[in-house]
């Protein structure tokens, strides 16, 4: 069992690189599952609606994850807790009690144990982003995981939160520059403590969607898993085949997509500049 754990901010093309992935041979794509909790097991966007593969997926995952628990046991009692230990805001808070981080370890080994025991593939994505997300997981589960720090240009990122109408809420030019600034010391932080002991690759957006396969290459050999096969994929501008993930972008949202091939470039306006500026320490 292998698990890859894509850390980023929002809007740096986590959800795309997860489809990626899970083109791969043996590999699935299960998109952010820290919001598993939160959606109290059921992902909630339209192409989940009843009788779909995605949404049996998932509802048979439910199923199997209750009988690991005792009676009456409801994921949502677990939601708050879930936030203590993965989200940002709560990322230098300290918790001495044992049972509460009790009950977390438990709900994290049993979900990724009972998502293992009912696919065919040994590997998965989890494209969560979080980085305490990040630490937890290399801290609780005995399994291998490798984790691919996604970088985006602080100016793609900024001027994609300016964006109204997508899934993540949408921020002004200061809170997403605050924002990205926070989030990536998180990040390089993270990585840091997790490259001690475990394998981490940094990736960056723009040369994944410029240069997909040379990036894809780059991964497959780093993290030594097979990557020929949607390689091929893009090679030929085949449709990618979007996995059962359970929360993402609105990628998600279809059955196929396929890789735009762009060159990205920021216009030199104030804003972009001082983007860069207060950005440059990541």
């Amino acid at each position: 069992m292998k698990i890859l754990y894509i850390i980023s901010t929002g809007r740096s093309g986590s959800t795309i690189l997860d489809i990626l992935l899970g083109n791969g041979e043996d590999i699935l794509s299960c998109g952010e599952l820290n919001r598993y909790a939160i959606r109290d097991g059921s992902p909630t966007y339209w192409r989940h609606k009843k009788g779909s593969p995605t949404r049996v997926f998932w509802e048979n995952i439910k199923t199997k994850l209750e009988t690991k628990f005792p009676a009456g046991f409801e994921l949502q009692k677990i939601r708050d807790i879930v936030l203590h230990y993965e989200y940002h805001n709560n990322f230098l808070k300290f918790s001495s009690n044992k049972d509460k981080f009790k009950i977390y370890s438990d709900f994290v080994t049993k979900l990724n144990t009972t998502i293992f025991e009912n696919i065919e593939q040994s590997i998965i994505v989890d494209s969560s982003k979080y980085p305490a997300r990040a630490l937890k997981l290399a801290e609780i589960l005995d399994c291998d995981i490798d984790f691919i720090y996604l970088q985006r240009d602080p100016r793609g990122v900024v001027n994609s939160f300016s964006k109204q109408g997508i899934t993540q809420a949408s921020k002004s030019w200061l809170s997403a520059n605050i924002y990205y600034l926070s989030v990536n010391l998180l990040c390089k932080f993270t990585i840091f403590k997790l490259s001690k002991k475990y394998k981490v690759i940094k990736v960056k957006y723009e040369k994944l969607v410029a240069q997909p396969i040379e990036t894809l290459e780059f991964i497959q050999q780093e993290l030594q898993i097979n990557l020929q096969p949607v390689i091929e994929k893009v090679k030929t501008n085949e449709s990618l085949i979007v996995g059962p993930l359970f929360e993402g972008n609105r990628m998600r949202m279809t059955d196929k997509v396929k890789l735009k091939q762009y060159v990205t470039h920021y216009p030199n306006t104030i804003k972009n500049i001082f983007t860069r500026i207060i950005n440059f320490l990541v």
